[in-house]
């Protein structure tokens, strides 16, 4: 059996999929818990918060979103396997007569394994939505942003680095989609160059998956730029007005001495706040986020090169490269 995806499928997905259990789950509530602990969230508003909340476990805890998922599940596995079932006999099937029928390990296959991952598979969408619209619910109220936080996300970074954590399923998705390609390339004899399309548009989907709930926030976090700019622009203006008069006009007579003067440090101060604004992201996660996320989407990927180019032909590109 040289099956790579079902391999890829049980051996790899399924682990890392019960995994994020353990990675993703937690650093999700904790994101979602820091908005209070935080004071993003004013007190008027902590009501509504609660309120979202509760809306958020009742859909994780409803029935009906998880036999509908499990019907999907169902339906899509039978579905798979029935346009599989045109080619030759596998191990999962045999042809008889020119008729494909199912072997056991095929029934097994088709009815229980692949339905149970891909159940699993719809079950953390449906909690990526849940997370979303709770997310949306909370874009929706007076959030206390802070214009010139370090994280230059008006103190919301800290989402960036929770849903860095849902890389874990790129990954795991990865695995399968290169498993796939690697016995299209291996046994088939298609050429790889026919897939980078499809590999380009998983990067794309998997950044949007990974990081597009944030995108929520960008309105707010663009009204928290303009007012930060227009509130230390005024203040900068004043402050300004008020230290060329001490002292470079001279229109004051200062009593202490430029040098060691904490009116340049304040000046400094006032100077280095306003380029934080100035440098403040419509999106709370960073260009270097966006980054790893490719990279742990492409790792299972690059096993594929050696499909296409020997090891000592690859060694050989390499230290031509290093050297």
């Amino acid at each position: 059996m040289l099956d790579f995806a079902v391999y890829a499928r049980f051996f790899l997905a399924m682990p890392l999929i019960f995994m994020a259990e353990v990675v993703a789950g937690p650093r999700l509530r904790a994101a979602g818990l820091h908005f209070v602990e935080g004071n993003f969230v004013r007190p008027e508003d902590l009501p509504a918060v609660e309120t979202a909340i509760v809306r958020a476990s009742r859909r994780r805890e409803a029935l009906l979103p998880e036999i509908i998922m499990l019907g999907i599940a169902l339906v899509g596995a039978w579905h798979s396997a029935e346009i599989l079932s045109m080619t030759t006999a596998t191990w999962s099937y045999t042809v008889v007569e020119g008729e494909t029928e199912l072997l056991l390990a095929g029934l097994w296959y088709r009815f229980v394994a692949v339905p149970i991952l891909q159940f699993f598979m719809y079950r953390w969408l449906w909690r990526l939505l849940i997370w979303t619209l709770f997310l949306r619910d909370l874009s929706r109220l007076n959030l206390n942003l802070v214009a010139t936080h370090p994280d230059r996300a008006g103190g919301l970074g800290f989402l960036g680095g929770a849903h860095l954590s849902l890389a874990i399923f790129a990954f795991a998705f990865s695995c399968v989609l290169s498993a796939h390609v690697a016995f299209q390339v291996y046994f088939e004899a298609v050429p790889i160059e026919t897939f980078k399309i499809l590999f380009l548009v998983y990067l794309v989907l998997m950044e949007l998956i990974c990081l597009g709930p944030l995108l929520i926030f960008a309105p707010l976090l663009a009204q928290a730029r303009r007012q930060g700019l227009r509130q230390y622009s005024i203040l900068a203006d004043s402050y300004n007005r008020a230290f060329e008069q001490k002292w470079v006009t001279g229109q004051t007579s200062p009593d202490e001495p430029l040098l060691g003067s904490a009116d340049i440090q304040s000046l400094a101060d006032l100077g280095n706040s306003f380029g934080v604004i100035r440098e403040m992201r419509l999106f709370p996660f960073s260009q270097q986020q966006i980054l790893q996320i490719a990279v742990i989407a492409s790792l299972p990927g690059l096993p594929l090169i050696f499909l296409v180019m020997p090891v000592g032909e690859l060694l050989s590109l390499l230290a031509g490269a290093l050297l």
